[in-house]
């Protein structure tokens, strides 16, 4: 199986050369003669129903044809192709060894597929509408095709593609030219400090995706989460990619319930509704997303005591390796979640424990412990001190990495482990109330439980 991903920017996956807005003044003569030559006779013109802007934005077709005429809104890049992005649905059609060079893209619906040797290089010209959508002319080996990729607010996508008149062929080499002299932007940084968002019914703190990468390796390593969300296609094997992590403190209501709660949510590649491995049939209400969560008290703990544990007789638990916060009640678990009805959330929730005296995964329980409380230092520490704690969930990562080796929790022995957890859950098989799988199974089978049977769905 994958090893845990983080979704990545867009703005990641190459450089981008920023050109001038005057480029349209050759990019638009080009286009009015590609027209002609792929049955668009009107693909510049105005009021038309092959117009341009048609393929932009339906509702507002002859402001998408403007703006490319006259460049007004507009963002023009110029770019050296390394990725291939693509809808996670068209990357699930593509062959294992090319679905396995995809990266989820963050915030969309996306993968990027790393081109291989012989399709990179390839530089295109991309216009940015202001509503998303988008133009990009890619270079091609002929010097007289043309080439247009147009891409909708929708994200459907429309390719034009002809030969231009050999008298235009340096006007596209023209264009390319000019393109590449533009001034070059520096490569995209992905944020290493955790951003407070304010909405105006609730606010959270977004964390950086060196926490994002933790939370997916406790998802992945500990509670084998990438064997789950592939269980719920028939064929494909999906790697576990989180989109982002927030958190967020929930104070409203009584002081006994507040919490402070750790949403990572899933990226789409990474799969769909959940809910029929455990139940016969899916919700009615729309899927939304699939995600891990981390709930526990979140106070400080000041001077030994906590403002909503401060009668709880012993030591209050906390980490070891990020202090001061009362982790009192920590759980986690893995949700399903769909559209709210009638005013409750439907969907799937899976407790993912460390304290079953049946699984080997009792030792992961200080290392989860850390997850949870650095993202509550991270609700509250000044952004300098940020990198300290990454260095700090470095070490507890190496420390959950040589936990796992002494237990002989990875390499070959727990992908076959995994293989075999991923058949059992899309037969349905499940877990009788004495701890082992029903009816009869080999006892190969029977010994995933030690580290695969939170993910199984306990038969009444």
């Amino acid at each position: 199986m994958a090893t845990p991903h983080v979704a990545v920017e867009r703005r990641q996956l190459e450089g981008v050369v920023k050109c001038q807005t005057h480029l349209f003044e050759k990019l638009v003569p080009l286009l009015e003669r590609l027209g002609p030559l792929v049955d668009h006779p009107n693909l510049m013109g105005e009021h038309a129903l092959d117009s341009i802007g048609n393929y932009i934005d339906e509702s507002k077709f002859d402001e998408c044809r403007a703006r490319l005429v006259s460049g007004a809104g507009m963002q023009l890049e110029y770019k050296i192709r390394k990725f291939d992005v693509l809808q996670c649905e068209v990357a699930d059609a593509l062959p294992p060894a090319k679905r396995r060079q995809c990266v989820a893209v963050r915030g969309c619906n996306e993968v990027a597929r790393r081109l291989d040797p012989d399709e990179r290089g390839t530089a295109e010209i991309v216009a940015t509408f202001p509503g998303g959508g988008t133009l990009a002319v890619r270079k091609q080996r002929v010097p007289e095709r043309m080439v247009v990729v147009l891409t909708s607010v929708k994200k459907k996508k429309k390719v034009l593609d002809a030969d231009l008149p050999p008298e235009d062929a340096p006007k596209l080499k023209a264009l390319f030219d000019e393109a590449a002299k533009g001034e070059r932007q520096a490569l995209f940084v992905p944020r290493t400090t955790s951003r407070y968002v304010s909405l105006e019914k609730h606010s959270y703190w977004e964390l950086p995706a060196w926490y994002t990468e933790a939370v997916a390796t406790v998802a992945q390593d500990v509670f084998r989460l990438h064997v789950l969300v592939s269980s719920t296609s028939v064929r494909l094997s999906r790697a576990l990619f989180l989109d982002r992590v927030t958190a967020h403190r929930l104070n409203s209501g009584a002081p006994d319930t507040h919490k402070t709660l750790v949403k990572g949510i899933l990226h789409r590649t990474s799969g769909g509704c959940a809910c029929t491995l455990h139940r016969s049939a899916a919700p009615a209400e729309k899927f939304q997303r699939l995600e891990v969560c981390m709930e526990f008290c979140g106070a400080p703990i000041i001077d030994g005591k906590c403002s909503r544990h401060w009668n709880t007789n012993g030591t209050l638990p906390q980490s070891g390796r990020f202090p001061g916060t009362c982790m009192h009640g920590l759980k986690v678990d893995f949700r399903c979640a769909h559209e709210h009805a009638a005013g409750v959330r439907g969907g799937l929730r899976l407790p993912l424990k460390t304290d079953d005296e049946k699984m080997d995964i009792a030792f992961a329980k200080s290392y989860v412990t850390d997850v949870a409380a650095c993202a509550s230092r991270l609700m509250t520490v000044a952004a300098e001190e940020d990198k300290d704690l990454q260095l700090d969930m470095d070490a507890t990562l190496a420390g959950l990495a040589d936990a796992r080796l002494r237990r002989n929790h990875m390499g070959e022995h727990m992908m076959q482990h995994d293989k075999t957890a991923v058949r059992m859950l899309r037969d349905r098989s499940t877990i009788n109330k004495q701890g082992r799988f029903a009816g009869r199974v080999p006892a190969v089978c029977q010994a995933i439980l030690k580290t695969h049977k939170h993910l199984f769905r306990v038969k009444e």
